[in-house]
């Protein structure tokens, strides 16, 4: 059987028909999440959280994330050794925001130990703010959890 010109432009169109549906489909199945439910406000007080690094570079001794697939271990810098500390540490998980976690911890101690069974391996990243004595810090690290 021979086919005509009329016939393979129809096959033409049905195949590019059949091809746009199966993109659609397959591009459908995504989650279209945004990093935090209120982006734009946060985006708009950033600044502050620029200052909050800011406090942080200056203190004496590094911050130290120390992370498995059960905890996650945090050492505070020793220039706040003897001094009260509250704070935060949320841990950020891009591929799923169902895994995102929020830890709080107050003490005058420079290690913190946090534990959770959603903490599975691959990659967070750690957020980590805090208030000592009416200063405010911020840290942010991309760790990888084996």
């Amino acid at each position: 059987m021979k086919l005509n010109w009329g016939s393979g432009i129809a096959i033409f169109y049905i195949a590019f028909v059949v091809a746009i549906l199966t993109f659609v489909v397959w591009v459908s199945q995504f989650k279209p999440d945004m990093v935090t439910d209120d982006y734009y406000a946060e985006e708009q007080v950033y600044q502050q959280v620029i200052d909050k690094k800011n406090n942080t570079n200056q203190l004496e001794g590094n911050v130290v994330v120390d992370a498995n697939v059960s905890s996650i271990n945090v050492s505070l810098p020793v220039g706040l050794a003897e001094h009260a500390v509250e704070g935060v540490l949320f841990l950020y998980r891009q591929s799923d925001k169902d895994l995102d976690m929020k830890f709080n911890f107050a003490g005058d101690e420079l290690m913190y130990t946090f534990n959770s069974d959603k903490i599975i391996a691959g990659n967070w990243t750690v957020k980590l703010s805090w208030n000592s004595e009416g200063k405010d810090y911020f840290y942010e690290k991309k760790i990888m959890v084996k």
